[in-house]
């Protein structure tokens, strides 16, 4: 089977069709920031970011940075899932400053959170956004901001923003759309700051959001190996390893399924999906 397998993956380089299933993720930036002063003190600011288009990027950070008088924290969170057609964005921010003394020393706390994925569609596609999200700033030098929107990056439908809040406590979202064929961002941002320069209370600034986006697109393409959205050349060695080598491919591949290997649907993932397979990438033939 190893002979049959290096040959059907040596044909399939001879051509680059490939087969959609409706949308492909093109990249993704996602990250957090925190930063505090109090007075001289300075922590930060420190930035996680995610390399990777899809997959979960869970990560915390926090900063804090005080005087005698002076200062704050900051912490900011982002629990956020890249599947194809399917985008899960929990962000989290909070950040406080205050003083003791007035005219004297600096109290600055600053957090963000940033979430961006890139796709495309080829046809026509509805969506739906849930979920829920806050911006809560007390008076006096705090700020707290969240948006999320839809941009047009060519073609298909214009931007949108799906919801923008300032100073508003923990809204539910439910809202359905759809979007023309075309290049788009789906992106969440969340912001807190607090600069409570010559002041004497204490403020606090925090932020959120817990959405997830879903595309209206077929799931779970067979030969989709790698869980791109796209049966193209880069399925080729992930098909070879679920077949040779399935235990591998689980720990490689860890939000796919093996059995999309099964190309012939007789319940076996072996040397008879092999012809199906390069069908599938070669001529976008798939059963």
């Amino acid at each position: 089977m190893t002979r049959m397998l290096l040959t059907a993956t040596a044909a399939l380089f001879i051509a680059t069709q490939s087969l959609s299933a409706g949308v492909v993720e093109t990249g993704s930036t996602r990250f957090i920031i925190v930063m505090n002063q109090g007075g001289e003190v300075i922590d930060g600011p420190t930035q996680l970011d995610y390399s990777d288009t899809l997959g979960l990027f869970d990560e915390y950070l926090q900063s804090s940075a005080w005087n005698e008088f002076h200062g704050g924290s900051s912490e900011a969170l982002q629990d956020s899932n890249v599947s194809n057609g399917v985008y899960d964005v929990h962000l989290s921010v909070g950040t406080d400053a205050g003083g003791g003394t007035m005219g004297t020393d600096i109290a600055l706390g600053y957090a963000e959170a940033y979430f961006e994925v890139l796709f495309t569609l080829d046809e026509t596609t509805d969506f739906n956004i849930s979920g829920t999200y806050n911006a809560f700033g007390e008076i006096n030098g705090a700020v707290s901001e969240v948006e999320l929107r839809i941009d047009s990056l060519g073609g298909g439908s214009p931007s949108q923003v799906i919801a923008y809040e300032t100073d508003e406590c923990c809204p539910s979202i439910n809202f359905d759309g759809t979007l023309l064929p075309g290049d788009y961002a789906f992106r969440a941002h969340v912001l807190g700051i607090v600069d409570h320069s010559f002041m004497t209370s204490y403020n606090t600034s925090t932020s959120g959001t817990n959405v997830t986006m879903t595309l209206d697109i077929p799931m779970d393409m067979p030969a989709d190996m790698d869980c791109s959205g796209t049966v193209d050349l880069m399925d080729v060695a992930p098909f070879v390893q679920a077949l040779l080598a399935p235990a591998d491919y689980d720990v490689a591949y860890p939000n796919c399924d093996k059995n999309l290997a099964d190309i012939n649907s007789d319940g076996q993932r072996d040397g008879g999906d092999v012809s199906h397979f390069a069908s599938c990438v070669v001529s976008s033939n798939c059963p």
